[in-house]
């Protein structure tokens, strides 16, 4: 199901709108013609004196208000949906005055998706009643009234368990440095293994790629500027720029090419304001693995921020629904 707040589903709306209320005129006109002017009605009287020609209205007796109308009315009907066009592109092609914005680099590749980060994101889960806070050398996990019994500490890749005092609904671990240049993850979990809470940090350099299963995060509330390239995944052989892919996030209503061998790449935006995680397909055949090129992107709330879930899109999912989609399923 689409986002119901997105330009292009917005804009479906206004023209389906339009297109109702003419269809209503036009057959509304034609069913009255049919049923008055059909074989077997009386005939007007002194026909003869209409002169009707097919395509023409008729020579000695016609409105001229209403031959006006004809021409004038479809005109503005079709002026004003093309404004409406007009300014769906500019809403998706510029950033807004005074948005908040996140800079992220899409890179396609045979046959996956990677997520360079060039700008630091950390978020958290709101409304879990589980609060992270990690300052300086210092990291306390609060949980009061959860369930929460164990915690999993990943810091640059090595993880450490530990198990949560549930009497205080709390854990406090010193000497474990926080470090902003290092890709660091919190996760806490219920005796039955059930995942609770995340919190995560980004640090600038972080690639995530779709080959591993990663997700692409962007926060809620910011105007998202993905700068797109395509790239080989061997880069031994100078002469192969790689191939055409199209980056495309069904649910929002966008998308763009990525061209090999252009330097600069291509840019799009979006502006996400719902939590929750979404589609990603190319939409460019790129050759013999292009049914791979699938992945994910996760809203998430910034640290500190709380955003709206929408209920009306896939906000979880599981393993078995990314090996369902890696099989080609629901593509």
């Amino acid at each position: 199901m689409p986002a119901e707040d997105t330009v292009f589903n917005v804009l479906y709306d206004k023209f389906m709108f339009w297109s109702i209320i003419v269809g209503i005129f036009t057959f509304g006109w034609m069913f009255i013609a049919m049923l008055r002017y059909r074989d077997g009605v009386e005939p007007v009287e002194n026909m003869d004196k209409y002169h009707i020609e097919v395509g023409s209205f008729p020579v000695d007796s016609h409105n001229t208000k209403l031959e006006v109308l004809f021409y004038v009315l479809p005109t503005i009907i079709v002026v004003w949906l093309t404004m409406m066009a007009l300014a769906s592109n500019t809403a998706v092609w510029q950033v807004p005055d005074n948005e908040p914005t996140f800079e992220i680099e899409v890179v396609g590749k045979q046959w996956f998706w990677e997520f360079h980060y060039t700008e630091a994101l950390t978020w958290e889960d709101p409304g879990t009643h589980i609060d992270v806070e990690w300052t300086g050398n210092m990291l306390m996990i609060h949980a009061h009234n959860t369930t929460a019994t164990n915690v999993t500490v990943a810091i640059d890749g090595v993880e450490t368990d530990y198990e949560m005092d549930t009497t205080l609904g709390m854990i406090t671990l010193m000497g474990t440095m926080f470090d902003a240049e290092l890709h660091s993850k919190i996760t806490v979990y219920d005796a039955e293994d059930h995942l609770l809470h995340t919190w995560e940090h980004l640090p600038v350099g972080t690639i995530l790629s779709t080959a591993g299963g990663e997700h692409m995060i962007l926060p809620c509330d910011e105007v998202a500027i993905m700068n797109l390239h395509s790239r080989p995944s061997d880069a031994s052989n100078p002469n192969y720029v790689g191939v055409q892919h199209s980056f495309w996030l069904p649910e929002w209503g966008v998308k763009e090419d990525l061209v090999p061998g252009l330097e600069a790449g291509t840019v799009m935006y979006a502006q996400p304001d719902d939590m929750g995680t979404f589609p990603i397909r190319c939409a460019e055949y790129c050759g013999l693995d292009h049914s791979k090129m699938i992945g994910f992107v996760d809203i998430v709330a910034r640290e500190g921020n709380n955003c709206e879930v929408d209920t009306g899109v896939q906000k979880t999912h599981s393993d078995s629904d990314d090996a369902e989609l890696a099989d080609g399923g629901d593509y």
